[in-house]
This record gives C-alpha cells, structure tokens and sequence, in this order.
C-alpha cells in the first residue's frame, strides 16, 4: 500500500449517488444529452469573427479572453453534471456548415477555456489534440500514440487531465463508436466479488510516456490508481501503458495482484450492462470527468477523400472549480514539451 495512505482513506463500501450508473440504464434516457438552441449556436459562431477580427490565436485565448454569456448558463450545468451527477455530458448541434478545422477549434477552445486551464498533450506543446489517423503502427513503434492509429482503443483514463473534452468534426466512414465505463460503478463491482484486491489500486503504478519526457524525468510515471482527497474518491485505469511500462529496465514489475486487478477492471468495463455506448455525430462535444468515468473506441474505416476523414479534436482541461488531488495521485503536470509556444494541432 501506497505509505501516504491510511486503511482509513480507502473507501470500503459501495459508492451511491448519480456516478455509480450502469450503461443499460443510461441508455434509457437522455440526461446525457444536451441540445444547443439557435442562440447558443450563433454565439458560438460569433466567437470565430470575434478573435478574427482581434487577430487571437488559441495560445493567446485566455479565461475570459471570448467571454460566452448566452453559454455561461450551459457551461455551468456542465460542470455540475460532469463534478457531482453522471460524469460525462454530449453538446449536441455546433453549427460546422461552413466551418473549416481552425474556426471549430476556435469555437471547441473558446468554450473549454471557460471551464479550466487546457494542458499540453505531447512533446510539441499541443493544446488543442487532434485525432485522426496517421498511418503508423502502435505495435510497432513505440513513439506512436494511440489516438493517431485506427486502431479500436481498449477502455482507459487519460494521462494529465480532470476533464477530457472531445468535438467531433468529421465522422469516420464506418466505425468508431465511443464507449464509456463507469469507474465508480466497477469499484463496486470489485468491492463486492474480490474485496482484498482493493487495497492494490491505493499503491503506486508506473504508466509509459510511451517516449516522451514526463516531469519527473522518467519514461515513465508512477502514481497510485486510486485515491481520496476531501472525501472524493478518484480512480484512474490504464492497463496498456501501464503493462508497455516494462519496456524499460528501470521500471518495477507488475505485481500479481496488480495484473489481477487490472484485467478485471478491463473485463468489467466491456460488460455490455455496464458500459455505455454511442456514437459522436459531427458537431457533438463530449465532456468526461477523467476520474470517474473511462473511455474506449471502436476500429474504424475512413473515406479516401482526406477532407472527410475522421477527425476529432481534443482537450485536456485542469478545472478552474475542479477537485483536490492527493500528490501521489495528482497528474496534472502533464509531458515536458520541446515547443515554448503551443500552437492549434493542425501542422503536425
């Protein structure tokens, strides 16, 4: 066990309340689902001709730099739902007529930045992601990342992030489906058909950077997967980084009780009773609490004309209202990057 903790932090009974849901019964309503009216749609727009005209570029958008009042209604119940209810929200309706990549990401920036600060997600210093396949092999190079692969993604949280953000721009030809899993409602699972292996997710675990530079200058990081901080219980779960890890001497091996958990946590989360599953239409943003609920993808099939292939943008957001992190779980500090000045993504 992690020393930092105490047999007190460790939550031994079952997590109640909005978060600890099953994907059968989220899949029967839609409290998930909120629908942009024609007022939040064209302040949206308006966002673009405004930092157009004021010559601003992502890295120069600040808090309350595109100041959103028909949306700031809409952002805070976003930050309830994602904080305190189901953990995760889809906007559905951007209006993308007309939009080129650069003016969605304008409108996608604008309005995370006005619910936290977005974190470098590579070497370069992207802090707006984009996710589209590049033709490279995950199991062949050790550099790649798996949101530039087609590749189907196993369920995972992200690596420096409380919310995770994603717009869907441009739809794949076939496939890739989002699926979400609900961690608290896994931990549950746990708590009740093998309770000794709970312990195990308070203890350190070593994730790769899969070659890039983590802060604590290593290849890899190690923090606990689980963790409660001011009464809030946070998990995180990443089995393939966390086995990829190895590749390098200097990391610890995997204990046999953290493999156990590990693929019971993966067995779990693809019970279709308990994962969620739908498909990002274009113009759909989709909100994710990080610590609470993780993510998965489908392969999928992309079209031969490159102005229609799959392309889905990203943001890490540390919340300005976000929760406390104990230390050995806190992974904020993101990758250290080689370019001072973050751009938009689009040049790779």
């Amino acid at each position: 066990m992690n020393p930092s903790t105490t047999t007190e932090d460790i939550v031994r009974s079952p997590i109640t309340g909005p978060g600890a849901w099953r994907g059968k019964d989220l899949a029967r309503g839609n409290e998930w689902l909120v629908p942009l009216n024609d007022d939040h749609r064209r302040e949206l727009t308006d966002v673009v001709a405004r930092a157009r005209a004021e010559g601003i570029g992502l890295e120069a958008i600040g808090r309350g730099t595109l100041p959103l009042p028909i949306c700031t209604p809409l952002i805070r119940d976003i930050e309830r739902q994602i904080e305190d209810g189901i953990g995760l929200v889809v906007l559905r309706g951007v209006d993308l007529e007309g939009v080129s990549a650069e003016e969605a990401g304008l409108m996608f920036f604008a309005l995370g930045r006005a619910m936290g600060r977005p974190i470098r997600q590579n070497a370069q210093g992207h802090l707006l992601g984009h996710i589209r396949d590049t033709g490279r092999n995950i199991l062949e190079d050790p550099s790649v990342r798996a949101y530039q692969t087609r590749i189907g993604l196993p369920f995972h949280t992200d690596t420096s992030t409380d919310l995770l953000g994603l717009f869907c721009f441009k739809k794949a030809k076939s496939g890739g489906k989002s699926f979400l899993a609900p961690l608290l409602t896994i931990y549950n699972e746990l708590l009740r058909e093998a309770p000794e292996l709970i312990e195990t997710l308070y203890e350190p675990f070593h994730y790769d950077c899969r070659d890039e530079q983590h802060p604590d200058g290593k290849p890899f990081y190690t923090r606990t997967a689980a963790s409660v901080c001011e009464g809030k219980l946070s998990l995180r779960h990443n089995s393939g980084y966390a086995k990829s890890a190895e590749r390098h001497e200097s990391c610890p091996r995997l204990t046999e009780e953290q493999i156990r958990v590990m693929q019971r946590i993966d067995e779990l989360s693809f019970d279709e009773e308990i994962h969620f599953a739908l498909q990002l239409e274009e113009g759909d943003m989709l909100f994710v609490n990080n610590y609470q609920v993780m993510h998965a993808r489908s392969e999928f099939e992309d079209h031969e004309d490159p102005a229609l292939r799959r392309h889905l943008m990203r943001l890490w957001l540390h919340l300005y209202e976000g929760r406390t992190l104990a230390p050995s779980f806190d992974n904020r500090g993101g990758i250290v990057t080689t370019d001072a000045k973050a751009n938009d993504g689009l040049r790779e």
